[in-house]
């Protein structure tokens, strides 16, 4: 195997790489990733970060010379469209192609979007959301509706009470 490609550019798919190259496999290795940032840690999203404590450089999983050290093939801010089994390849949003001898997909969960989503209503999966989220609860003059009663869903209503929303 020369080339093994992984799809997902969050812990898991750095997680992948990081332990090829501990194991010894010295091919090409191509990290995908649909957002435009490096690998970073997802949970503070909607804690530290969404409170405004913590700015996006602390999240990040890796330091950029720690990633340059794993000799990887990274494009992010490209999301992959398709598989080609036949010619064991990913095709990118961007039109190219990436070969492959192995792959790892990697790609996690997305949030359920509901029907005539608008302005004024986010989502929280990734650093960009939380921003956003971040941005929509200064002031603390906002009304927010969080629908979601998990985890995620309370800390960010905390999250909204602790800057003052209703």
């Amino acid at each position: 195997m020369d080339r093994v490609v992984v799809v997902g550019a969050s812990l898991a798919g750095l997680r992948t790489c990081e332990t090829l190259r501990t194991r010894g496999f010295s091919g090409a290795v191509t990290l995908i990733g649909a957002e435009r940032h490096l690998p970073y840690d997802r949970p503070p999203l909607s804690k530290k970060l969404l409170a405004g404590e913590w700015e996006p450089e602390r999240i990040a999983l890796r330091k950029p010379e720690d990633l340059a050290a794993l000799r990887l093939d990274m494009r992010l801010g490209t999301r992959a469209v398709g598989l080609d089994l036949a010619t064991r390849a990913v095709a990118l949003a961007d039109g190219s192609d990436v070969p492959f001898d192995g792959l790892v997909i990697a790609t996690g969960s997305r949030p359920r979007r509901l029907p005539g989503q608008g302005a004024g209503v986010y989502e929280l999966r990734t650093l960009d959301d939380a921003l956003a989220l971040r941005s929509a609860f200064a002031g603390g003059s906002a009304r927010v509706v969080v629908i979601g009663a998990g985890f995620i869903g309370l800390e960010v209503a905390a999250t909204a009470r602790g800057h003052g929303c209703r």
